[in-house]
């Protein structure tokens, strides 16, 4: 990580990190602690992937006001 990230940021990436070493573990771990890491490994990637797929662009605010609407992205 190099620079400030912010908090939840460095929650994501520490989750993600311990539930890959959890499930890559040559150890033999309580069922209960593998599917946990699983749950989490799935939220982690579900959370990457809506992030990626939002636009960067700022809010217009100007929605539906008078009537206009905005034309589609082409």
């Amino acid at each position: 990580m190099s620079g400030w990230l912010p908090w939840y940021r460095r929650l994501k990436e520490g989750l993600s990190t311990v539930a890959g070493a959890v499930l890559a573990a040559p150890l033999k771990l309580p069922p209960k602690v593998v599917a946990g890491a699983r749950y989490v490994a799935l939220v982690m990637g579900l959370l990457d992937a809506l992030e990626a797929g939002q636009p960067d662009r700022p809010p217009t605010g100007g929605e539906g006001e008078a009537g206009q609407e905005e034309p589609p992205d082409a």
